[in-house]
């Protein structure tokens, strides 16, 4: 579906060019030929597209027989040279695991955009994220379809996006995030009820 919406915009920008460009060389005074013969070759040439690689992680430290616990959220992206673009590190107070990975997704994913990036590649360690994202795995808890749903449409917004399933230790720098969004009111509560 990005594919064809691609190819259409490409298509009518090409079709765009030539008209300008007949246009420009037949109808139109010397110096206005060439301001329309530049707008033509500007919608000929191929845009620059912004690439990134968005590591996210969603942390919650639950008890046993507890699924729920103190959460938090990390994402890092990253220019294709490494350079970083942007990071998030919060608490979003009492989730699962699988809530914090999805928050943390789609607001790494809403950071790429706001930043501008249109192709990324995003890094998760959650088999759950990548199993229902990628590996078409069916969704067997109701909370979890809203996020999975905004997700999607979140990715349907990038030109080309993949997302692959990592070792933790390699998405450690987005993890670290997240635990340190968990730690932080915990260490805020903690000196208030010292000092309060």
């Amino acid at each position: 579906m990005r594919a064809g919406r691609r190819a259409i915009g490409i298509a009518s920008r090409v079709v765009l060019a030539v008209l300008l460009l007949s246009i420009g060389t037949k109808l139109a005074p010397w110096g206005l030929r060439i301001v329309i013969v530049l707008l033509a070759l500007a919608l000929i040439l191929p845009e620059r597209s912004l690439k990134a690689t968005l590591h996210t992680a969603g942390v919650a430290h639950h008890r046993p027989g507890d699924p729920a616990g103190p959460a938090g959220v990390g994402a890092v992206l990253r220019s294709e040279s490494g350079e970083l673009i942007g990071e998030i590190g919060r608490s979003i107070g009492v989730t699962t695991n699988t809530v914090a990975d999805y928050v943390a997704l789609t607001e790494g994913l809403e950071m790429a955009l706001e930043k501008g990036v249109d192709e990324v590649d995003v890094c998760v360690d959650s088999p759950v994220l990548s199993g229902h994202l990628v590996e078409g795995y069916r969704i067997r808890a109701d909370h979890l379809r809203p996020l999975v749903e905004h997700t999607r449409q979140l990715l349907d917004r990038f030109s080309s996006w993949s997302l692959t399933r990592v070792a933790r230790k390699v998405n450690l720098e987005s993890d670290l995030l997240a635990n340190r969004g968990i730690e932080e009111p915990m260490t805020e509560a903690l000196g208030d009820a010292m000092h309060g």
